[in-house]
Formats: structure tokens, sequence, C-alpha cells
């Protein structure tokens, strides 16, 4: 499989964004993260996460039946990097299907008990982004979405972008979208 042995990909590369080109100056690092690989890695970076992240997710899964899930230990690993003073903003899809709605409620009530800010999109437009920014350097795009299916099941694609100026583009977008899209803020439970 000559995906596999691919470990990593340098390159120079453009990038589209705001209808215009942007040329990146420095060399990237893109990691592929093909179905398990992601949840690892996202889990290690959480782990090491220094200074920020900046989460838009479709669909997530907090399942309280199933403590281990790998949704389960992502969402938990969020919370310990909260813990370490790391700023943690979270955008989640309010989703037209209920099941996906249901589950994305779940999550936001899981992360506010436990400190985090959740914003949920305008109900008017889907957020289909699988994002996430770490330290404003490492960023992880593709279609895993953080739910059992994708996350344990399904065959997935993602990359891991090791970038500065990516990780800038990307969280402009973010703050884009919060501006703009987000009418619905969970805040965090008071004890």
């Amino acid at each position: 499989m000559l995906l596999k042995n691919i470990r990593k990909i340098s390159l120079v590369f453009f990038f589209l964004c705001n209808f215009s080109y942007v040329q990146i100056q420095n060399k990237i690092t893109v990691t592929p993260l093909l179905n398990e690989k992601y949840s690892s890695n996202v889990l290690s970076f959480i782990k090491k996460s220094e200074k920020s992240i900046y989460i838009i997710m479709f669909e997530t899964g907090y399942y309280p039946e199933y403590a281990e899930s790998i949704s389960n230990q992502i969402l938990r690993e969020l919370i310990n990097a909260y813990k370490r003073n790391v700023k943690i903003e979270v955008i989640l899809d309010l989703s037209k299907y209920p099941n996906v709605r249901e589950k994305n409620f779940k999550t936001a009530k899981f992360l506010a008990e436990n400190g985090i800010n959740v914003y949920f999109d305008n109900e008017n437009k889907t957020t289909h982004s699988k994002l996430l920014i770490i330290d404003e350097k490492y960023v992880f795009i593709g279609s895993h979405n953080w739910n059992y299916y994708s996350l344990e099941k399904n065959n997935e694609t993602s990359v891991l972008i090791e970038s500065e100026e990516i990780a800038k583009i990307f969280i402009d977008y973010f703050k884009e979208i919060k501006k703009k899209e987000c009418k619905i803020f969970i805040s965090p439970v008071k004890n």
C-alpha cells in the first residue's frame, strides 16, 4: 500500500482563501492520517498542547455509557488541556438532523460542565467542517467527525498540516464563522 508507506510529505503550495490565492512562503509538513491514525495523533497533540485549541466539528459524540470510546478520550483530553490553561474554543453544527443535533448538544453540555465554552452555528447554515487547530501551528483537517463511526469503524481520510501560516488562515476562518454565523452559546456551568 503506497499511502501506508508515506510518512511525511514536505511541499510548498498555494492555498485558496477568500477567493484569492495566497502563496505560502515557508515549507510545510503534511502527514496523511488514515482511519485510526487520526485519533491517535489528535490525542497525542492535545495532550502536548500548550497555548490554544480551536475546533469546528460537524458531528461529535459524547457517550457516557461507553467511557473509553475514542471520542470520549478526545473530549477528556480537551478538558485536561483546559485545566492546564490552554485556551479552547469549540464551534459545533446546530444541525437540522435530529440525531446530529442531539449528539452535539450532549457533547456541548459535557464540555460546558467542565469549563469549556461551546458555540453553535446558525441553524440555517450547515457547518460541515472537521477542523482542529492546536498551538497556532498544527492543523488537522479532513473527513473525520468526532463520533463512534468516524473514529472507530469508517474508512476516513484526514491530514495533519504543520504550518503557522496555514494555521493562521484557519484561525481567521474560525473567527469569521464565530462572528458571523454563531447564534447560540453554551457557557460553562458554575459550581
